[in-house]
Order: structure tokens, then sequence, then C-alpha cells
């Protein structure tokens, strides 16, 4: 269980809120709260339920007594919600400022393209969305630099310890594990047996290449037959086949799942990490492609930059080769969507520490196309930014994604399949992180007689543990 220090951190602990807070209340109910901090340290009031997402998030608290102006400033946080069906706001280390600063005066302060939404949630009252309460903030410290520096004395920020500065390692080795979990849920086995920590520790940063980083595991990897029909003599399947990679295979049932973690650079000087999963049975092949939206929740947003233009050339000339196939009209050739390129926006992707998908948003990369040339993801000095929310509803879960992979509904082709290895040998000679999935079934044993026969389980007793009642005749 957490300690009070742990809940409710005091001087010089570490404490970045996430989110603001605009709590307006009468002046004797703040008179009220005062004497509990003298007290208690810390006081509590009921406020409207606000996203549970949002519950166990710091968040600074702007105190208004008459509607117009903030007073005091605190820091705050929800644990739970309140008897009355209302949550229950935690508030510790209250502030008095020197003097108010009328809310109209913030909203004329604020600038950006977001300012709309802060000046909207500051009429709202209530809680301030991370990117609301960075441009609240900003607008406090062009109006009045006395109440800035109050409320920002309250944000604690403790230099990061040293296994922490090496970011690019710690990106790529999340980036390995959430496509290696991606590849176990799309071919139906747990990610439990993935058995990878969802962050890189301080003792694992030197020389690691990927989350399989042991030499036991390096092999060949033409035991996993990819797109067996292919000529022997492909001098680019011939490259593939020839390559050793840290590997892992999984079964389960009748389907095995091959992941090869296809490069030999160390972590720290990848660029990045694509997935390429290969369905032998559908004959189906989709790639996705990781971009991180910047910030903890991704605030910050994503930033196109040139290496997205190189990436984009290349899915483009690869694309310009399937289009040269023909149809596939069989019913296991049918497509949702015949793009087999994705994106996979990330979000918390250095703060997820649960075993599943790092939080993200799917799209094709015709769909990014379009976004690229809406005004919507316009930025400053005639830049791009993409933020979450810009996307709306919008894009692919990963759960969706995953379950329209497993059924085929999405990727190349069969007749498709085989020009992509020329691809495939690109991307695994390149300096990004290559996660190759390959899921296979497992052929039936030759030597087992019954292989080729549907056997019939015997029928469970209906009373298990009971003996069955003999009949004399």
């Amino acid at each position: 269980m957490a300690t009070f220090e742990e809940r409710y951190p005091g001087e010089g602990a570490l404490w970045i809120p996430e989110v603001g807070f605009l709590l307006q209340i009468k002046a004797d109910r703040l008179d009220e709260l005062e004497a509990d901090i003298h007290v208690n340290e810390i006081c509590s009031q009921g406020v409207q339920q606000i996203p549970v997402a949002l519950r166990r998030k710091w968040m600074l608290c702007f105190i208004c007594t008459d509607g117009r102006s903030v007073t005091h400033v605190a820091r705050s946080v929800i644990y739970y919600a309140a008897e009355s069906g209302r949550d229950k706001l935690e508030i510790w280390k209250l502030k008095r400022l020197r003097a108010a600063v009328r809310i109209s005066s913030i909203k004329k302060g604020l600038e950006g393209a977001q300012a709309w939404r802060a000046s909207r949630a500051l009429d709202a009252g209530g809680t301030l969305s991370p990117k609301a309460f960075e441009l609240v903030m900003d607008a406090l410290k062009r109006i009045d630099a006395s109440a800035h520096r109050v409320a920002s004395g309250l944000i604690s920020r403790k230099r990061p310890s040293p296994e922490l500065g090496r970011t690019n390692a710690r990106m790529n080795w999340a980036y390995q594990r959430d496509a290696a979990v991606t590849a176990l849920k799309i071919a139906g086995i747990s990610e439990e047996r993935l058995k990878a920590a969802p962050q890189l520790n301080g003792a694992e940063m030197t020389d690691t290449t990927s989350i399989f980083d042991d030499e036991g595991d390096m092999r060949a990897i033409e035991d996993i037959l990819i797109l067996r029909d292919l000529d022997e003599g492909d001098p680019d399947w011939k490259f593939v086949k020839s390559q050793q990679y840290p590997a892992r295979t999984f079964e389960n049932g009748a389907t095995k799942l091959t992941i090869v973690l296809a490069n030999k650079l160390d972590l720290e000087r990848q660029l990045g990490v694509d997935l390429i999963y290969v369905n032998e049975t559908l004959g189906a092949v989709v790639f996705v492609q990781y971009k991180m939206f910047e910030g903890d929740d991704g605030e910050k947003g994503y930033r196109p930059d040139p290496q997205l233009d190189r990436e984009i050339a290349r899915m483009d000339a690869a694309a310009a080769a399937l289009a040269k196939v023909a149809e596939d009209t069989t019913c296991d050739g049918y497509r949702f969507c015949p793009d087999p390129f994705f994106f996979k926006f990330c979000t918390r992707l250095l703060t997820h520490e649960k075993t599943g998908h790092v939080p993200g948003a799917y799209v094709t990369l015709d769909y990014w196309k379009r976004l690229a040339l809406d005004p919507r993801i316009k930025g400053e000095r005639d830049g791009k930014i993409l933020y979450p929310e810009t996307l709306g509803r919008r894009y692919i879960t990963p759960s969706a994604f995953t379950d329209l992979v497993a059924r085929g509904w999405i990727g190349t082709s069969a007749l498709q399949a085989k020009v992509l290895v020329p691809f495939i040998k690109d991307a695994m000679k390149g300096k990004k992180g290559i996660v190759l999935a390959v899921e296979s079934k497992i052929p039936p044993d030759p030597t087992d007689v019954d292989s080729g026969r549907r056997t019939r389980k015997p029928p469970k007793p209906r009373y298990p543990g009971k003996r069955a009642k003999v009949i004399q005749i």
C-alpha cells in the first residue's frame, strides 16, 4: 500500500502534474479547506465526476472563490469517488497568490492553435486537458509573472537518473515488445507467454539488440518457410533465409508463430521499429510502422520528419509492384482494405507498464496521405503536427486491428505476397528494428496413423466421482 508521502508528495519530492483543475467554491468553504490543511496537511472537496482515465493523475489546482478570479493554487488528485456520487478531489500544498488573477485575463493571454479549447475549459471549470493546462500556464507566465512563479513552484522536476537518459534504446525496446505482443494477439496466443518487461531497465542498457537478446536463440530463418512456393534461386529470398537473428517460436494448438527480431544494431542506434506480419495460411502480409506522440499522454503531438518521407517513398515503390499483380478473385483473397501499410501512433510509450498493447491508433498509409494535406494538422510556420484528438474516431483500435489481420480482412492477397520479398529484404538491411512474425499451421505428424481422422471425445460423466450404477439382468 502506498505511503502518505507517496500519495501526497511533499516539498522537494518529484511532482509533475499531467493536467489542471479549475475549482470554483465559495469563500467560506475555502476557509474550511485551509483549516483542514492546517490540521491534517490535506483536505477534500466533492466535485463533479471526471473521466475515469484522469483519476490518479496529478493535477495543478486553480481555486476561484468569486467566479471571476483565481486566488489560490494547490496540488491535487482524485483517487476515489465520493459517497454522494461525485468525485473526491484531494488538495494539499495550498498556496495563496500575491494578487488575484482574473480568468478573463488568462483567456486573453492564451496563444496557439488549441487556445479555443483552453478558453472553453476555463469557462466550464473542472479538468483542464494536458494541452489546455500547458496553454494556461504559458498565459499565466505572460500576464502575471508572480502568479506563475507561485504555481510553477508547486511543480518539482527531478533530474532523470542515468539509466533513463538513453531514451532511444528504451523507446525501441517498448516498440519491439508491443510489436511482439500484437503478433501474439493476432495468432490467438496469450501475451503472457512473452516474458519481456514493458520497459527496459538500467541493467539491460549496454549493447542490447532486442527483447530476445541472448546468443542461444540465434538461428537461420529458413525453417519458418515464408512464402513456401518461392523459387529457391531467388536472390532476395536466399538473403532472407540465410540471416541469423534472435527468434522465438510459440505454439497454440495447430498454430505456430515464429517471431524474428531482424536487426543487428543495438537498440540505441535503431531508428524505430516496424512489424511485418505474414499469415502463411491466408497468404496475407501486413506492415506496421510505429510513430510516437510526444508527451506522457500524447499532448505534444507527432511531427512528421524527413525520415517519414523516405519511408513513405519505399512503401509507394512496394505498392506500385503490388498494383501489377493480377487480382485475387477467390473468397480467401478478398480484403476490406487492399492497402497493407499501416502506421501505429503510440501514446504513453515510455510509461506503459502493463502486459498488453501500448495505447495507440492505427491508420492506413492512404489515410495518412489525406490527413497530411488536411488543414487540421497544420502547425506553426507551415509545419505539420498531429495530436491524438485530431484523429477523432477515424482510426482502428489495437483490438480491432488484430482481429482484422487474424481473419484476413486486411493485408495483401496470396497472389501479391511473393512480390514483397525484396521489400522485406531491404527492410532487414536498414537501420530500423524489424519484428518479422510468421503465422503458420503445424503439419500433422506422419507417424500418427489417426492424424487424418476426426476423433470423438468420450462424454463427460454426469456425476463426477460417483460410481456408475450396475444393472444385472
